[in-house]
């Protein structure tokens, strides 16, 4: 009888223990991927999330992944920024636009090509651009002093979606009514 009760047991117990090594071999593998993960990017990462954003008095924070700007715009762009919203009040005035949110690709451009225009349109962006009252683009603003490769690729997909592209000097800002005359090519009467 004692016998027929261990043959019973030995396999509940052969069970057991697979089970038990197979936890132990996972355990092992995570802790030396988590150990590898802390060593590439730092202990702020093995960190958890909790002490991440909440710390106990006396032990200092963790890096924040992101800190809030002091400005918005460095004082050449809100100058720009400035002249552009006073000399067309009527217009919405918008910084930092990417041209993929200006410049719509055509249709017929498919696959790869189209991949990478789309790459270079989001890696681009305009430091102003100028709508009308229904958001329709009216020009799009630079503050450049020499034509660079960036400003030659921003010139020539804006020249094909037919949107006026404006570079500033930085040396020699236009004022609100100089704006007008660059953006529209005569001034215009201010109604009251």
């Amino acid at each position: 009888m004692l016998g027929y009760f261990l043959l019973t047991l030995l396999p509940i117990a052969a069970v057991i223990y697979v089970v038990w090594a197979y936890r132990k071999r996972t355990a092992e593998r995570v802790a030396v991927s988590s150990k590898r993960y802390s060593e590439i990017f730092g202990s702020a990462a093995s960190a958890p999330a909790a002490s991440r954003t909440s710390h106990a008095p006396g032990i200092p924070p963790t890096q924040a992944p992101a800190l809030k700007k002091e400005k918005l715009l460095d004082a050449q762009h809100a100058l720009l920024f400035r002249t552009l919203a006073s000399g067309l009040p009527e217009h919405a005035i918008f910084v930092h636009v990417s041209l993929a949110a200006v410049v719509e690709l055509p249709p017929t451009l498919q696959g790869r090509e189209r991949e990478q225009r789309s790459r270079v349109l989001a890696q681009h962006a305009v430091d102003c651009l100028v709508c009308n009252r229904e958001m329709e683009v009216i020009a799009a603003v630079d503050i450049e002093d020499g034509m660079n490769a960036e400003s030659r690729i921003k010139s020539e997909y804006l020249k094909a979606a037919q949107v006026r592209y404006l570079r500033v000097n930085p040396a020699a800002p236009p004022g609100p009514d100089e704006i007008r005359i660059l953006l529209f090519g005569q001034a215009r009467e201010q109604s009251g």
